[in-house]
Order: C-alpha cells, then sequence, then structure tokens
C-alpha cells in the first residue's frame, strides 16, 4: 500500500475518542424557509470563500465588493 493511501485511510478512521459528527437536517429542508436577509448573507459568504481560494479575478472581486456594499452598507 501507499504510504499517501495509508495516509488518507488513517486520517478517516475514526477513533473512540472522536465526536460523531453532528447529524444535519436534509437540506431542502434546512432551507425552505430562507428570508431575503439570509440569501444576501449566503451570497457573501460564497464570495468571500471564492475570494479567499483565488477563483475570483481582480476584475469579479472589484465588482462583487461594490454589489456586497450596495445590498450592505458598510460590511466591506
Amino acid at each position: 500500500m501507499s504510504k499517501v493511501k495509508e495516509k488518507v485511510e488513517n486520517q478517516t478512521q475514526e477513533t473512540p475518542n472522536q465526536e460523531a459528527p453532528e447529524k444535519l437536517p436534509p437540506v431542502f429542508e434546512e432551507v425552505e424557509g430562507m428570508t431575503d436577509e439570509a440569501a444576501v448573507g449566503i451570497v457573501i459568504q460564497a464570495a468571500n470563500m471564492a475570494q479567499t481560494a483565488g477563483a475570483l479575478s481582480v476584475r469579479d472581486s472589484v465588482i462583487l465588493a461594490k454589489a456586497i456594499s450596495v445590498l450592505r452598507p458598510g460590511t466591506i
């Protein structure tokens, strides 16, 4: 077995000291009552994640920053 594969398998095995992952509700139930304010917040979070990951060009970053400042003045 390769060392990389072995390392991945060792990381994915649960040990008795690990807590069980939190059970999340089905995603379609979770988003059912989403408000406009919550939707804007999620879009802003996704934009921040994309920026952090380097997935946006400078132009895209500027456009997103302006859109966020229009929707939520003072947040950036």
